[in-house]
């Protein structure tokens, strides 16, 4: 019989691989052997590692893409303020251009 290349899923060997007989969990083979060497293990742990920094910059990013949302947000809200109170004021000095030339004309 064949032994499958496993991967360890222990806290103290996680990521580890290994050949382990597909019914080693049934107790009916306890067939196991390490497919790598013990000292190949500090590759996987430097792999882990790596891994974890970039799951904490995936966070942080997430964080930032959030608060750039939030702003761009705000400055859309911003923008839409300044633009009516614009077309508020130039709407304003029509009318009173409009109320002026009628009163000056008496129209």
């Amino acid at each position: 019989m064949r032994a499958p290349i496993c991967i360890s899923n222990r806290p103290w060997s996680r990521g580890r691989r290994f050949y382990g007989c597909s019914q080693l969990e049934e107790n009916m083979c306890n067939f196991f052997q390490w497919y790598d060497k013990e000292e190949d293990n500090g590759v996987v742990e430097d792999l882990k590692d790596d891994l974890e920094m970039l799951q904490i910059k995936i966070r942080k990013f997430g964080i930032e893409n959030k608060e750039l949302k939030e702003l761009v947000k705000s400055l859309k809200a911003k923008s839409v303020k300044r633009r009516n109170k614009a077309v508020f004021y130039k709407l304003a000095f029509f009318t009173s251009w409009i109320v002026y030339v009628l009163v000056k004309f008496g129209l």
